[in-house]
């Protein structure tokens, strides 16, 4: 690739790789966001090339990506203007408190996050616009049963927490049910409202598993979930959901792999995210769920996100999820592994970006390009562990470009 030596010598004082000047059709300069944090983002940024694949497109703001999550911070300083609200599930309680309304902001921080503007993080598709489905939360028994133990037996035992646990098992079995069902049906109706909104692309990092589905709902939660999947296909959404994070195999996930896409959570070497956690004298195995629904992989390895950005939140009294006491750190977090909810805005993120580019493309087409434009990761071709391979939205920006959709 040829430079002239006046840009080379520019970007040195500027600070930035030669190495990111972008050859081929879409000649320029990739220069780092002003961010103050993007440093820390840079290692995953670099992994996917979003630079290079913000010079064909940063987004547009007639893509609007739907979340579906349990609360959001809406005045965040790098979310403030860049969520509208939406949807808020019935019969569910809505409190701004940490354990409500911290996923939400973390997902919104890594799809949308203002940047360019000094400070803060930078997010992945920062000129599109968001619509928010909150599902909020029913009374959590079992989080505020443990989280009452934990209060009066500081330093108890697993087994002494099981034996707890079993004290309780009617009341609990009954909350299995009823939560289950909330989320299903929250869900389904989060998504229908987003899809009569116009989005896009709907983010959703909730495990969708249907076997757990069945166990602890029944068929009508299934049966209002897989309605709601068809509902958004037929409104050409394209929905990206978590794969989970159970390190199993599962096969049976809602709606259909030509326009739902399943995103699974890898390290930067590319290796599928696996953990083991101690929990008392156990070791918990925690890790990104794989098998033939599995669509693509999403780096989540030390991901700089948005926290709740006041301490208000951060301490409760009293809610749905119980009492509860977080530390408050600032308004922003780096998470040494985000999980695959986390890997399903990094996704989410690509589609709105390919769907700005472009708008005439078909939910199931995008959903292609999604799958030929990742990075064999695994075995030759798609495999259960790997699917079609992690992300690059450099390459999948320009295959996009360059689709045929008369083919």
């Amino acid at each position: 690739m040829r430079m002239v030596l006046v840009v080379v010598v520019g970007l040195l004082v500027l600070g930035v790789s030669p190495g990111l000047v972008v050859a081929g059709e879409e000649k320029g300069v990739a220069v780092a966001p002003n961010d103050s944090l993007f440093e820390k983002q840079r290692p995953y940024f670099e992994k996917m090339n979003v630079l290079k694949a913000w010079l064909i497109t940063k987004g547009s703001p007639d893509v609007v990506i739907g979340i579906v999550d349990s609360g959001f911070d809406f005045y965040h300083p790098d979310l403030e203007g860049k969520l509208e609200s939406g949807f808020y599930a019935d019969n569910a309680y809505h409190t701004e408190t940490f354990g409500v309304v911290a996923h939400g902001t973390l997902v919104a921080s890594i799809m949308v996050a203002k940047t360019d503007n000094e400070v803060g993080m930078a997010g992945l598709a920062p000129d599109c616009t968001v619509l928010t489905a909150s599902v909020g939360a029913i009374e959590h028994t079992l989080l505020k049963l443990k989280r009452a133990f934990d209060e009066a037996h500081p330093g108890a035992t697993v087994e002494e927490w099981q034996a707890e646990f079993l004290k309780h098992a009617g009341e609990l079995q009954k909350f299995s049910s009823d939560w289950t069902n909330f989320i299903a049906r929250s869900n389904a109706d989060a998504i229908r409202f987003l899809a009569d909104q116009g989005v896009k692309v709907i983010s959703s990092g909730n495990y969708y598993d249907y076997s757990l589905l069945e166990k602890g709902g029944g068929k009508e939660a299934i049966r209002s979930l897989s309605d709601a999947f068809e509902y958004a296909a037929a409104k050409d959404v394209v929905v990206v959901i978590g794969a989970g994070n159970l390190s199993i195999e599962v096969e049976d996930y809602p709606g259909d792999s030509t326009t739902v896409i399943v995103a699974g959570a890898c390290m930067l070497d590319d290796t599928r995210w696996e953990q083991t956690i101690k929990y008392g004298n156990n070791d918990i195995t925690q890790g990104s769920c794989y098998g033939p629904r599995l669509t693509v992989m999403a780096p989540v390895e030390s991901l700089v996100v948005c926290e709740p950005h006041e301490e208000r939140f951060y301490t409760a009294d009293n809610g749905p999820l119980g009492k509860s006491s977080n530390e408050f750190a600032g308004a922003y977090d780096t998470h040494a592994v985000g999980a695959t909810s986390s890997a399903v805005p990094i996704v989410s993120s690509l589609v709105a970006l390919v769907r700005s580019v472009r708008p005439d493309l078909s939910a199931k087409e995008v959903v292609q390009v999604i799958e030929r434009g990742a990075v064999d990761t695994g075995p030759p071709g798609r495999d259960t562990h790997n699917g079609y391979g992690r992300i690059d939205f450099l390459k999948t920006l320009e295959l996009a470009k360059a689709w045929d959709n008369r083919r």
